[in-house]
Parts: structure tokens; C-alpha cells; sequence
């Protein structure tokens, strides 16, 4: 199954669009906050007249991909990751989470975007404790300037 999460920019209107097509939501920290929050979509069922409504790609050819807009301003910050960061497993077969990510990310506000990616991925091989090879871990930290 392929998911995908996408984020346009506009700086000009300082605000970022993201569409979910099955994926992890991204996660965002006002420049002012000591916390990060999702950025989901308004609570909705699985549909919208009829038709699916942001399932994972070539699911349903009919699928309706709703969008979010943000606004940004200097300083904010935007974290996007595959799902092998919330799924990865420990010996017990219990998975990292988005609490644990969360959890990460707000341990390391304002440090620099490698500080914050770097601690992400350190808590997650804590957590495993081993080679990170069940899924694929993609991680990208923005900042806007």
C-alpha cells in the first residue's frame, strides 16, 4: 500500500496546504509553542458524497483528497515522516507511536532541525533496539524562515 503526505509551501500567503492520502499526519510548533501538534483534517467520516475520502493512493480511483491549510509565520516549524518511525516494533511487538514522536519532538524544542531529527531517530533505536529494517524511516524537519 502506498501513502502519501504533500505540503506546498506558499510563502507569499505564508501558509502551507497539505493533502493526506492514507498517511501519518505532519506535525507543526508555532515558533511561540513548546509543543507540536498534528495537523489533521476536520473530524469527518470516510467519505464525502459518496466518494472515499483521503484513503491511500490507487485504493479507489474515485477518491476525493480533502486539504488543510496552515499559516506560518518565521520561526514556525513543519515534521513530516513515513510511517516506519510510528510502526517500528520493539523485541515486545509493541510500536513506537505518535505519543513517542510527539514526545521526541517536544523534548528538543528550539534545538536546531539535525538536533531535532537526530534526537527522533535516537529515541526511535532506543525504543527497537536494533537496526531499523521492518520499513522504510524517512524523516524531513522545515523551518520557516
Amino acid at each position: 500500500m502506498t501513502t502519501a503526505a504533500v505540503v506546498a509551501y506558499y510563502r507569499q500567503q505564508g501558509e502551507a496546504r497539505i493533502s493526506y492520502a492514507g498517511h501519518p499526519p505532519v506535525l507543526y510548533r508555532r515558533a511561540n509553542d513548546r509543543t507540536w501538534a498534528y495537523a489533521r483534517p476536520h473530524a469527518r467520516k470516510g467519505h464525502s458524497d459518496g466518494f472515499p475520502l483521503n484513503i491511500p493512493l490507487a485504493v479507489d480511483l474515485d477518491t476525493l483528497y480533502s486539504q488543510i491549510t496552515i499559516s506560518l509565520t518565521p520561526g514556525d516549524r513543519l515534521f513530516a515522516y513515513t510511517d516506519g518511525i510510528i510502526d517500528a516494533p520493539n523485541p515486545g511487538g509493541d510500536t513506537s507511536g505518535l505519543a513517542r514522536l510527539k514526545d521526541a519532538l517536544d523534548a528538543t524544542t528550539g534545538a536546531p532541525l539535525a538536533e531535532l531529527k537526530s534526537a527522533v531517530l535516537k529515541t526511535l533505536h532506543e525504543f527497537t533496539q536494533t537496526e531499523l529494517i521492518q520499513d522504510d524511516v524517512t524523516l524531513v524537519a522545515m523551518e520557516i524562515c
